[in-house]
């Protein structure tokens, strides 16, 4: 009888050790199956975010088409470049001339020439990007005062709306103050009454 049972034991040993064989064979199998699964879960996050910086990268080209960007440029090269070449231009010029005697500037003229100069370039860069046409279609017109008034009225437009979201949230954000203010006012006064209700029933009870 005992060779038998040590048989069987001997039997029940190897049969757990082909089990556990088996076992971490499976086991061994699952996880190479899963490692091409987290690959390539891998590679498809570093794809989207690729894309989203791809997107990220030409959201501003969505928002200002090139043919408009192109528009702005070259008026803002015309309408500010040349005032600002003046600019420059004015002291030599006037030095020039003052040399050869042709006329006799003051200096504080010539300054307040290359002054003026300069700020007519400096208000032609504005002048420049808002005076372009917005549209794809549209060239607009050479000096751009019917497109001047056109955008500077939809930059006020939005300046409006923008101003009217920002009241309005503030609104929104004083009243939902207001409603905790409140919320907290209730529950310390029903916070008060429960131990006066308690009170109350304890001296009910002893009477």
């Amino acid at each position: 009888m005992a060779p038998k049972t040590e048989g069987n034991n001997a039997n029940n040993k190897t049969g757990f050790g082909l089990d556990l064989a088996e076992a971490s064979a499976t086991d061994n199998k699952k996880k190479a199956k899963s490692a091409p699964n987290l690959s390539a879960k891998a590679s498809k996050s570093k794809k989207k975010q690729k894309k989203a910086k791809g997107s990220k990268r030409d959201a501003p080209s969505s928002i200002i088409p090139k043919v408009v960007s192109n528009r702005m440029i070259r008026r803002v090269g015309i309408f500010s470049g040349i005032p600002t070449l003046f600019a420059f231009l004015t002291i030599p010029a006037s030095y020039l001339v003052t040399e050869r005697g042709w006329i006799d500037f003051p200096s504080t003229v010539v300054l307040f020439i290359s002054i003026t100069c300069l700020g007519l370039g400096l208000v032609g860069v504005s002048y420049g990007i808002i005076s372009a046409s917005w549209d794809e279609g549209l060239d607009g017109s050479a000096l751009g005062i019917s497109e001047f008034r056109l955008n500077l009225g939809r930059i006020q437009e939005r300046r409006k709306f923008q101003k009217e979201d920002r009241k309005r949230l503030k609104e929104e954000k004083a009243q939902a103050e207001k409603e905790a203010a409140k919320a907290e006012q209730a529950s310390a006064k029903a916070e008060s009454t429960e131990p006066t209700a308690e009170a109350s029933e304890e001296e009910s009870a002893s009477s």
